[in-house]
């Protein structure tokens, strides 16, 4: 529980810290950041793992290179059970570039590389412009990413056991426009 608070008080000062420096340059490399909030699943490609709920919050800062974010991400599976009846529920924190490949009306595919040398395929289906939202309402999507960690697991992870998919909800918090 400790850990949780710490690692939500650690991304409310990234937001806080981050949209007035970020605001600050908006002309400049750093353009104002986007928080997003990713309810969703995380499943295992590993033999009997379980599909887990996850709790992801983004922060996207785009960059004054066309098509390149930079994003923090925390995310936890605050339910998952380590095997031993605890709960595996420590949060990670990730970072890094994402480079958008294809961005449609109704659809975006992104690609993404972390510090832990993760790669990722991130396809959006746009539900918010389908609706023809208004305000932030226009940013909400579902996503499912595949990833693949090509290093930082232990020795003897096999292949398989290092790709997972995700998927849910992208819910835009702020800035809301009006």
């Amino acid at each position: 529980m400790k850990r949780m608070l710490a690692t939500v008080m650690i991304t409310a000062g990234l937001m806080l810290g981050g949209t007035s420096l970020a605001a600050a340059q908006e002309e400049g490399f750093f353009h104002s950041p986007v928080f997003v909030a990713q309810p969703g699943i995380v499943h295992s490609f590993s033999e009997g793992a379980p599909t887990e709920f996850n709790a992801r919050f983004v922060t996207a800062i785009p960059l004054g290179i066309e098509r390149t974010t930079l994003v923090g991400i925390i995310q936890w599976t605050p339910f998952a059970d380590n095997g031993t009846g605890g709960k595996a529920n420590s949060p990670a924190f990730v970072y890094g570039p994402v480079v958008n490949v294809l961005n449609q009306k109704y659809w975006s595919f992104d690609v993404d590389y972390t510090h832990k040398f993760l790669v990722e395929g991130d396809f959006y289906l746009k539900l918010g412009s389908m609706m023809n939202a208004k305000s932030n309402w226009n940013g909400l999507s579902a996503y499912a990413m595949l990833a693949y960690v090509v290093s930082g697991l232990p020795s003897g992870v096999e292949s398989r056991d290092r790709m997972v998919l995700l998927s849910g909800l992208s819910l835009p918090l702020a800035p809301w426009k009006k």
